[in-house]
């Protein structure tokens, strides 16, 4: 039986951990070990929006043990990153060339989406039959230092998901000097959080009753410690039979809120034996919780102990060993972007059927052109969502739907193939702007590939104009460098002829292939 071991590095807000797994297509996923020390980086980020050097000096001795640890696991394998309190700083490439020149570590830094769909490949891959629960209303609470990241699924499908900056750090941080100028310090918690989880309730949750609610949080680790030292009700680790527990009812965690609510930091760090730094975070974190089940109305949470470190040697076991979960997220990615859609009021019709064409033509010249999976995925969703700008202004379609796009988040693609589908939609008539325009942020490559489908997607638009959908069909044929697109109609087609006739010469241009467009009349 074939074993990888890998490592997981996670640069956190309050701590950097290290994981190590054996990991395999017989046992799955085991973890062998784990090592955190607190960093607090998030402190500073949070406050200052710098790191210092005393805390880059530390971070890097941190990374250097880590490092002596790896080998002796003989670890090859390993993914390092870091989210919020490195991404929000602002000298955050100052600290990752001083850990690169003092440990050898590469740190990626995660974007917010990618961040939380490494934690989601985790959770369908658990025990806890993610797939099963998102049958019915189902809410996922990521709650970190930086901030909470809240997905609603329902129907085995993503609804929605908003990432609100409300971290427990972050909030501690905010906080911290108003503390000692009330005597309700958890009234006024209480008053800074309540507020945008209302928002959020009342924006996305009001057609949808939530029944689930899957925790997961660094912090979840010490509710457990408290689950186990507290006997509270039913509030135990175990059931009845003996079996671990990993769900609370409502009624639970108000017993379970109630009580640790009345301690102190200071207690709760020498009965958890957690140190102070993690046992302030509790408080606020479990506020979080609280009011999350308060505006949510659910019935149990689940607490899923799924860290970012799992996440990452879950990307490794389907990247590497083609271990997949039951849930498809490339079906959620291409979910959330036809709500998006929707909610900017897109024509569904025409819109399937730009997405339909432009796939036709993807397929056609992909081999010629060496294209992959990833860039189809990025023409599909900029199909979807090319024409979400009119819901704003029908004078300039194409910077209204690039602003949309930019501004909202899709879990499952990177910040990086976001701003890549935000630039293929923002050109759908005009001339294509050159590189010069676009170096600050895409390599010359990606420039070529967003040029590319932004070619295919101005001629599948073309061919359907007037929104009517003239089409029965369309077949497609590449021969001599000459792409011949037949559409099978009996309508009139000159508009969308004199359209695609417009945009075939920047086609043949970024393409080396000579698109033409013929009727076949028929029924």
């Amino acid at each position: 039986m074939a074993i990888n071991t890998f490592a997981a590095i996670d640069v956190g807000s309050h701590e950097t951990t290290l994981r190590i797994y054996e990991i395999s297509k017989q046992i799955g996923i085991h973890e062998i070990d784990y090592v955190h020390h607190t960093s607090r980086l998030g402190y500073e980020t949070y406050s200052t929006r710098h790191i210092s050097s005393q805390s880059i000096e530390k971070l890097c001795k941190i990374l250097n043990g880590f490092s002596l640890k790896l080998k002796e696991y003989d670890v090859s394998d390993y993914m390092i990153t870091a989210t919020s309190a490195l991404r929000e700083a602002d000298n955050n490439l100052i600290v990752l060339d001083q850990v690169r020149q003092r440990t050898g570590f590469l740190i990626k830094i995660l974007s917010n989406s990618e961040q939380r769909y490494l934690c989601y490949k985790a959770i369908a891959l658990t025990q806890n039959s993610f797939h099963k629960l998102i049958q019915k209303g189902t809410l996922l609470a990521d709650v970190g230092g930086g901030s909470i990241q809240l997905t609603i699924f329902d129907k085995n499908t993503l609804i929605a998901t908003q990432n609100i900056p409300l971290g427990a750090l972050r909030i501690q941080e905010f906080l911290q000097n108003m503390q000692g100028v009330t005597d309700n310090y958890q009234n006024l918690v209480y008053e800074y959080i309540s507020h945008d989880l209302h928002v959020f309730a009342q924006l996305y949750l009001r057609d949808i009753k939530i029944k689930n609610i899957i925790a997961v949080g660094n912090q979840l680790s010490s509710f457990v410690k408290y689950l186990s030292t507290h006997n509270i009700g039913n509030l135990l680790p175990v059931n009845s039979k003996g079996n671990k527990k990993d769900s609370v009812n409502r009624e639970e965690y108000d017993a379970f809120y109630r009580s640790i609510i009345s301690q102190q930091p200071e207690e709760l760090s020498q009965e958890l034996n957690i140190n102070m730094a993690k046992a302030s975070l509790l408080l606020p974190t479990a506020m979080i919780y609280h009011n999350i089940f308060e505006e949510s109305q659910a019935e149990q949470m689940w607490l899923s102990g799924i860290t970012l470190c799992d996440g990452m040697a879950s990307d490794f076991a389907e990247r590497k060993l083609h271990i997949t979960p039951a849930h498809s997220f490339a079906d959620d990615i291409l979910s959330t972007a036809r709500r998006i859609a929707e909610r900017y009021e897109c024509s569904y019709t025409h819109t399937s059927s730009v997405e339909s064409v432009a796939l036709k033509i993807f397929d056609a010249v992909k081999k010629q052109n060496n294209l992959t999976k990833q860039e189809r995925l990025l023409l599909q969703l900029s199909a979807i969502l090319h024409n979400c700008g009119a819901f704003i202004n029908l004078n300039n379609i194409g910077e209204n739907s690039y602003k949309i796009v930019t501004s909202t988040e899709i879990i499952g693609i990177s910040h990086k193939q976001r701003m890549m589908v935000a630039s293929i939609v923002h050109y759908p008539t005009d001339t294509f702007p050159e590189y010069s325009q676009f170096e600050d942020v895409f390599e010359k490559d990606e420039y070529i590939r967003i040029a590319k489908l932004n070619a295919i997607l101005r001629l599948a638009d073309a061919m359907d104009r007037s929104h009517r959908q003239k089409f029965r069909k369309v077949t497609l044929l590449l021969r001599n460098n000459t792409l011949y697109i037949t559409g099978h109609t009996l309508y009139d087609i000159t508009l969308e002829l004199g359209m695609f006739s417009n945009h075939a010469d920047f086609f043949e241009e970024v393409f080396g292939i000579k698109p033409i467009l013929k009727q076949k009349k028929e029924f």
